[in-house]
């Protein structure tokens, strides 16, 4: 009786054993999913949460195979996506709204700094206190910046003459170094990236767009519906990563943010000073305008309600959207 007790005890482990490779072989030969995300522009600090991810081996462990882009400015990310060049693309959404009024199929699947970050960038020395001020300044951008739709409407609304201010676009590489030089007197980007850039040569006062009434969310993640249908179940692990790897940097992690876009980008030659200084300028842009407490990735009725309605006034979108044109929280945990 005690040999066939045994025996069954050997057989009962050698079972759970066979059971436990057979499990193994087959989470092995599970397809990887391959997604070609395109960033926005070249390697900078709102980059961390996407290398951080590529580092510490998220993506992979989540079972997708992930192909990290430098774009040349957020419209280019835009027109690529709608023609199915990239899987999914880290861009302003504001920039992406537009694009979806003059015919591109686009939704956002998370969105990260939620509040209006675009902003006129001058000389602190010249004084400017208000959008009055940039009568008679140069100012410079280009052309694929998500700015670019923006400049007249904000003039615009600052009851400015068009050509009282000049604006000069130039490549997205000459923009910076255009202001540092002095052949501008500002320059027209996103405060927590360009305020950090020139602080050590020229440092900025910045005019934010969404102080002339104009707001809408910032950065996200977008891909086109038919890629939602297509490759739904890697984009939603994707998305989910992205949110966990920001949820980790700005638990105190910064730091290995900026670590991370130097490890993936070491030929970039960046500054690792103005890297930890834009993702920390990042963090009050990431919490929604109307919802407080909003976890990070989700987007909100009531956050687009306003900007389709500020767009609205603007004359950027015709009357009648709703928000949920323009994003889903489906990729997204419950």
């Amino acid at each position: 009786m005690r040999f066939s007790v045994m025996k069954l005890a050997r057989r009962a482990c050698a079972t759970a054993t066979s059971l436990m490779l057979f499990a193994g072989a087959a989470a092995a030969q599970a397809p990887v999913q391959k997604l070609l995300v395109r960033m926005d522009y070249s390697p900078w600090g709102m980059h961390a949460a996407m290398h951080l991810a590529k580092q510490k081996g998220w993506f992979q462990e989540a079972g997708l195979d992930v192909e990290v882009q430098d774009g040349t400015g957020t419209i280019n990310t835009l027109q690529l996506l709608a023609a199915g060049q990239a899987d999914v693309g880290q861009v302003q959404l504001g920039t992406m709204a537009v694009a979806k009024e003059n015919g591109l199929d686009l939704m956002s699947i998370a969105g990260f700094a939620r509040k209006g970050d675009l902003a006129v960038m001058v000389d602190e020395k010249l004084g400017v206190r208000s959008v009055q001020d940039l009568v008679g300044k140069k100012l410079v951008c280009f052309t694929t910046s998500p700015w670019a739709p923006f400049i007249d409407p904000y003039f615009k609304a600052n009851k400015i003459a068009k050509g009282k201010a000049t604006i000069v676009m130039v490549s997205p590489a000459a923009m910076i170094s255009t202001y540092a030089s002095g052949n501008s007197d500002g320059f027209l980007s996103q405060a927590p990236f360009g305020q950090p850039m020139v602080s050590k040569v020229r440092p900025a006062k910045a005019l934010l767009l969404s102080d002339s009434g104009i707001n809408f969310p910032s950065y996200g993640l977008v891909a086109t519906p038919q890629r939602l249908a297509e490759k739904g179940a890697a984009l939603k692990k994707f998305a989910q990563v992205q949110v966990r790897a920001w949820e980790y940097i700005y638990a105190g992690h910064a730091d290995e943010g900026v670590a991370a876009i130097l490890a993936q980008r070491p030929n970039a030659k960046l500054d690792p000073q103005i890297l930890l200084a834009q993702i920390q300028a990042y963090r009050a842009f990431f919490d929604s305008p109307t919802h407080k407490g909003l976890p990070i990735g989700k987007q909100s009725d009531a956050d687009w309600a306003a900007a389709i309605q500020s767009m609205e006034q603007a004359g950027m979108i015709k009357p009648g959207r709703k928000p949920a044109d323009y994003y889903t929280n489906a990729m997204l945990a419950n």
